[in-house]
């Protein structure tokens, strides 16, 4: 029996066919406008797939260390153990630093994506009844979608990044009452922590992630 005689057997038994051309019309409607989701849903399975790769390198720690890679203005400097597993992915794992690039521009296409399709939801008022929540997932995933940008991009303990936290601890710390114990909570105590970046880490790849997916399948 070939392939097609067998999927034609199994439909006119089950009848699938006809639900799965309407739940694939749902999940990826034929007009163009819709795209825009359809392009942040790509990005983000790029970014698991590219990040899994990075995993494999990236060491989350920030105890201190002695880099004697082969990039030469930093060879026999102090620096973290974060920071010196970034630069070894960078200049001696094959194809590492591609994969931080695409990861990186993944990440950025995927956040404006997911602003550029809200934008759309909500110019056509499509968030009105009865979709207002379907429009609230939309906004809890744009704000998960920042949260895992800025954790993955204070992973590399560089000086940017360590720019980035202190800016965020110093904000979240200025909340009244109850920012010093958030601060706290989040930082592992008073910024710099060795604490923080294996925290992001677990957030970073495992908890938002997670958020995320299941988000996404709601929100489908």
């Amino acid at each position: 029996m070939s392939e097609s005689r067998l999927l034609k057997w199994i439909d006119e038994r089950l009848g699938a066919a006809h639900w799965a051309r309407k739940g694939l019309k749902k999940v990826f409607p034929d007009h163009w406008s819709f795209l825009l989701g359809e392009i942040a849903l790509f990005c983000f399975i790029i970014l698991l797939l590219t990040g899994i790769y990075l995993t494999l390198f990236y060491r989350p720690d920030a105890a201190p260390v002695i880099y004697d890679g082969p990039y030469e203005p930093l060879r026999g400097r102090e620096m973290s153990a974060a920071y010196e597993s970034v630069m070894r992915l960078s200049y001696e794992v094959r194809a590492g630093l591609v994969m931080r690039q695409i990861h990186h521009w993944s990440s950025l296409v995927f956040v404006a994506s997911i602003v550029a399709h809200m934008m759309r939801i909500f110019f056509t008022g499509a968030f009105r009844k009865p979709r207002e929540i379907n429009w609230m997932v939309g906004v809890t995933l744009l704000l998960l979608a920042i949260g895992m940008g800025f954790s993955g991009y204070s992973l590399p303990d560089d000086l940017l990044s360590g720019t980035g936290l202190r800016i965020a601890y110093s904000a979240v710390i200025s909340i009244p009452f109850v920012g010093p114990y958030i601060a706290f909570l989040v930082f592992g105590g008073e910024f710099p922590t060795e604490g923080i970046i294996s925290r992001l880490f677990v957030m970073h790849v495992m908890l938002l992630p997670a958020l995320i997916i299941g988000l996404i399948v709601a929100h489908l």
